[in-house]
């Protein structure tokens, strides 16, 4: 499984990508908001689209176990402070490939082989807001 294909301005939500994601202990991105086209041709290949019903519509999640390098349009990566937010629209160069899990399951998924920000929505974390009215335990 070899081909390699693009997915032009395709949104990004909840990007680990110089971080390990906490629930997988991977670095990953879901790409988000697939069209037909782009779940018709993942299916096509074996992999499994999802859909929670929620604003992601049909998405997938990409992970690896090496960090995933964001560039902007001119080629340079991203500086690691920038954290990528939900939102941020990329060009994404991906590759699929079969795996076999050591219980006997098997898919395939997909890698991502090179991610361009096109349109970069920064993660900013927010600050409690002093006059919120919350229980501290």
């Amino acid at each position: 499984m070899s081909e390699v294909f693009k997915f032009e301005d395709i949104e990004l939500y909840w990007p680990s990508l110089y971080t390990v994601n906490p629930t997988s202990n991977k670095f990953q991105v879901d790409l988000v908001n697939l069209n037909a086209k782009q779940v018709e041709k993942l299916e096509g290949l074996g992999v499994e689209v999802k859909s929670k019903d929620d604003e992601r519509g049909f998405f997938i999640t990409c992970k690896s176990n090496y960090e995933i390098v964001p560039y902007d349009s001119n080629g340079d990566a991203l500086e690691r402070n920038i954290k990528v937010g939900n939102g941020s629209r990329a060009s994404v160069m991906v590759k699929p490939y079969a795996w076999k899990g050591p219980t006997g399951n098997k898919g395939v998924s997909i890698g991502i082989s090179k991610l361009v920000i096109t349109d970069l929505k920064k993660y900013v974390q927010k600050e409690p807001d002093a006059d919120e009215d919350f229980e501290i335990l």
